[in-house]
């Protein structure tokens, strides 16, 4: 892996870490990289997953929140990757159908109503299986294993690690959360009010109106994290031979 890309939360700090890269042999790319550094938290993962989709990422903290941020020094893990001693982690995504245009979502995809003044309702059916015949509430989230810790989480007060995680926000009728197999396909039917579509922290928003369906299943793409099996062990070993060294 040769050629880098960098999205960066702070641009300020963009040309500290080009130049920690160039030092340890990459080429910075604004196209076609062979891997990504997201610099920043779990808002600019999903960010460099949107503009290099299935492209490696290594997550480098530069925020509070960044659930996949390698623990290790910048400048340890890059020479890892240096060395191709890492590992690739994927994540599932989840895809978003509305209008014959596909939406795809690493946290998760959200259906709710335009006007915080007025509930939306909504159709819910799993195949040919009618779940929910009518909805009433702010809307409902989809999410996948590696989003259900976020808005998902705040709206359910729970979490999974396997499959596709459906609730409902602020429903009149109570309606649990439930969960699909990676093989379902979920249909929502707006059957009164206005809604917008949103999918994870994308600024583009889909407006829907009354008889709208949307489809939403497994994607058959995945994104990809760069993870280090070794990198205590390394860190550890590399501070041994120093020591024998002086």
């Amino acid at each position: 892996m040769d050629k880098v890309a960098v999205c960066s939360k702070h641009q300020d700090k963009l040309p500290e870490m080009k130049s920690l890269l160039e030092s340890k042999g990459f080429k910075v790319v604004a196209s076609s990289p062979d891997f990504v550094v997201s610099f920043g938290g779990d808002g600019t993962l999903l960010y460099s997953e949107r503009k290099f989709p299935g492209v490696p990422k290594l997550v480098i903290r530069d925020s509070k929140i960044c659930k996949k941020c390698v623990s290790g020094r910048s400048s340890t893990v890059l020479e890892l990757v240096r060395n191709d001693d890492f590992i690739l982690e994927e994540w599932l995504k989840v895809d978003a159908c509305f209008n014959k245009e596909h939406f795809l979502a690493v946290n998760d995809v959200i259906i709710r109503n335009k006007f915080p003044m007025q509930a939306i309702r909504l159709e819910v059916v799993v195949g040919e299986e009618q779940l929910v015949e009518e909805m009433i509430g702010d809307g409902l989230v989809v999410a996948t294993p590696f989003g259900s810790t976020a808005y998902f989480n705040s709206v359910t007060r729970t979490s999974f690690n396997k499959g596709i995680g459906v609730g409902f926000n602020n429903s009149v009728s109570r309606h649990a959360p439930f969960f699909l197999s990676e093989s379902d396909v979920l249909k929502v039917r707006i059957i009164r009010g206005e809604a917008h579509l949103a999918f994870d922290n994308s600024p583009k928003v889909v407006s829907l109106k009354d008889g709208d369906l949307v489809s939403i299943k497994k994607s058959k793409d995945v994104m990809k994290i760069i993870n280090f099996k070794n990198l205590d062990l390394w860190v550890l070993n590399k501070r041994f031979k120093s020591k024998l060294e002086e």
